[in-house]
């Protein structure tokens, strides 16, 4: 009887350790694509950047467009222009949002376009406070979230690698207080890269 009970233990302890233990299937080995996103990390002094902020699900990534506060004193300012570049082969634009709790008020305009068809793919982002709203002010040092922006794969794209989504630094500036505050210069660029 003990020779038949350690022949069942072995032979069991054997067809777990050939067919595994989890319980769980492989899928034939494939996997599910997540969008993956990569940047070239914090904003410098007086400039504005684009951060990974984060997939919302397994096909759209959150943008953050960040701006990195002044080596010394503050910077104000009353809102952006920019465009983003993008290819819509891979990516589309799905929405630019003004954070909850960010620099700009929730009176600020804001106002996003993509021309997907256009020769150079882009989203026209403007974001701009009204008469009577506070300048934002950005001390030395802060990164500060001004807004998010959300990019998703595009319909039936299954796979691709690292694509830029970029600035289109011809159409790219700051909006600074009016006279006689004095403009600071605030650079924009970007080296994020989606891929799926």
């Amino acid at each position: 009887m003990r020779a038949y009970r350690l022949f069942v233990l072995v032979f069991a302890v054997a067809l777990l350790t050939a067919f595994g233990c989890g319980g769980g299937s492989d899928n034939g080995g494939s996997t599910t694509p997540t969008i993956a996103c990569t940047d070239g990390g914090a904003a410098v002094a007086d400039s504005v950047t684009m951060r990974c902020g984060g997939a919302t699900n397994t096909t759209t990534e959150q943008i953050n467009v960040v701006i990195g506060g002044p080596a010394t004193g503050t910077t104000s300012i009353r809102g952006l222009n920019f465009d983003v570049t993008y290819d819509p082969t891979k990516v589309t634009f799905v929405s630019a949002t003004n954070p909850t709790g960010g620099p700009f008020p929730a009176s600020a305009l804001l106002a996003a376009t993509a021309f997907p068809l256009d020769l150079t793919p882009h989203v026209v982002v403007s974001i701009q406070e009204v008469f009577g709203d506070s300048d934002v002010v950005i001390a030395a040092g802060q990164q500060v979230v001004l807004l998010n922006l959300s990019f998703a794969t595009a319909t039936g794209v299954t796979t691709f690698s690292p694509t830029p989504v970029s600035y289109d630094l011809s159409a790219s500036e700051v909006t600074p207080p009016p006279p006689p505050a004095v403009p600071t210069t605030v650079t924009f660029g970007s080296s994020l890269m989606l891929s799926y």
